[in-house]
């Protein structure tokens, strides 16, 4: 062994080591914590090690050795990048092939680029060094050089955090107990500030549970003891002042987001199936049961739900409507009320009728591309 700077990795039956050194994220110049020094040989077995996140319900899929190293040579990768445990103790998050990267800003290879980039400079910005937060040791991004193998290969180097609830919550570890840990872990990032970018279940992905911690037992795993850890902070942002009114427990209602007062913490408690029942013998569930006994017996679901409509919620407008056909002119004219004219500086083109005023995409809630300089390689020679 070198130094410190330098990371020997072994892919297991390759027959060759590769030799990783620190790789600087363009235009910045934040720290990372130091690997510990048994984490300067990096062992990865070649059965069951590599996996992505696959498309569609983002599941983890294992992939065998051979084809992990193909990962980003066609514009089209399926999935996320590649990860896999190396050591038994770390997480390896790898863009193979990163030459080919760069061939279009639209490919996913190059998408996939830029979150891994994302997510390590917002752990240097804002997570390192921060304790009682549930993320994982970054130990920063590495490069190295693997010729006629896989080219360029950029990896980060984390701890190793466990398994992801996308994979937990089909099993019996899906208890209320992990739900709430899993829905603390969440508030813990919100009480910090943190807002990570949940957006559907899928994003349970980056919620880990430690199910190899040391000394956890299975009765412990299954009555939430287990460590939970938030990964995957590309789209995370900071500065938030969190409102919820409410925790992310078990509730004995319905709430919409702007009674509970936060966005994503709201979504979160709803797809960790916090919403209980209605309250006994409320509207909703005396017009659940009245479903349940009585749907059957219409010719079609949307009758059942009309009938169910008039019983229940009759102060509201029913779902159909009957017009007079007899009156001489039973239609409303509908008018259009002329558009506003923008108010424009002097000068502005727009002040003259040219061209349209078109929306910035933080308007209209488009991703907005990073635009991200080409990286400065340092590898291995």
């Amino acid at each position: 062994m070198t130094d410190a700077t330098e990371l020997w990795v072994r892919f297991e039956g390759l027959g060759r080591d590769f030799v990783a050194k620190p790789w600087p994220i363009p235009n910045h110049s934040n720290s990372f914590t130091p690997p510990p020094v048994d984490a300067q040989a990096l062992y990865i077995a070649a059965k069951r090690s590599f996996a992505l996140n696959g498309a569609g319900d983002r599941r983890v899929r294992q992939i065998p050795f051979k084809y992990a190293k193909t990962w980003g040579l066609s514009d089209d990768v399926y999935g996320d990048v590649v990860f896999a445990r190396a050591s038994n103790k770390y997480c390896m998050r790898f863009v193979f092939n990163l030459e080919h990267a760069f061939k279009g800003r639209d490919t996913d290879p190059y998408k996939a680029y830029v979150r891994l980039v994302k997510d390590a400079k917002f752990h240097s910005d804002h997570l390192e060094g921060v304790e009682e937060l549930p993320v994982p040791v970054h130990y920063g991004l590495w490069a190295m050089n693997t010729g006629d193998w896989a080219g360029t290969v950029l990896f980060s180097l984390t701890q190793y955090c466990g398994i992801s609830w996308n994979e937990l919550c089909d099993t019996r570890f899906n208890t209320e107990a992990n739900r709430i840990s899993v829905g603390r872990a969440y508030e813990k990032l919100h009480d910090a500030g943190i807002v990570h970018g949940f957006t559907t279940p899928s994003s349970f992905r980056h919620a880990i549970v430690d199910m190899y911690a040391p000394g956890l037992t299975e009765k412990d795993a299954l009555n939430g003891k287990a460590p939970v850890y938030i990964v995957g902070f590309s789209d995370a942002s900071m500065s938030h002042q969190c409102g919820r009114k409410l925790p992310v427990l078990p509730l004995d209602s319905c709430t919409s987001r702007n009674v509970f007062g936060c966005v994503e913490l709201q979504k979160i408690l709803v797809f960790l199936d916090f919403i209980e029942p209605p309250l006994e013998n409320s509207i909703m569930s005396r017009a659940l049961k009245w479903y349940a006994d009585n749907s059957k017996n219409f010719p079609n679901n949307s009758e059942a739900l009309a009938a169910q409509r008039k019983l229940f919620y009759s102060k509201y407008p029913s779902l159909s409507f009957e017009i007079d056909a007899t009156a001489k002119d039973p239609q409303t004219p509908v008018t259009r009320r002329p558009s506003p004219r923008p108010i424009a500086a002097v000068g502005d083109s727009r002040a003259s009728g040219s061209g349209s005023h078109q929306r910035t995409s933080s308007a209209t809630g488009a991703p907005h591309r990073p635009r991200l300089p080409s990286p400065q390689l340092v590898v291995a020679t």
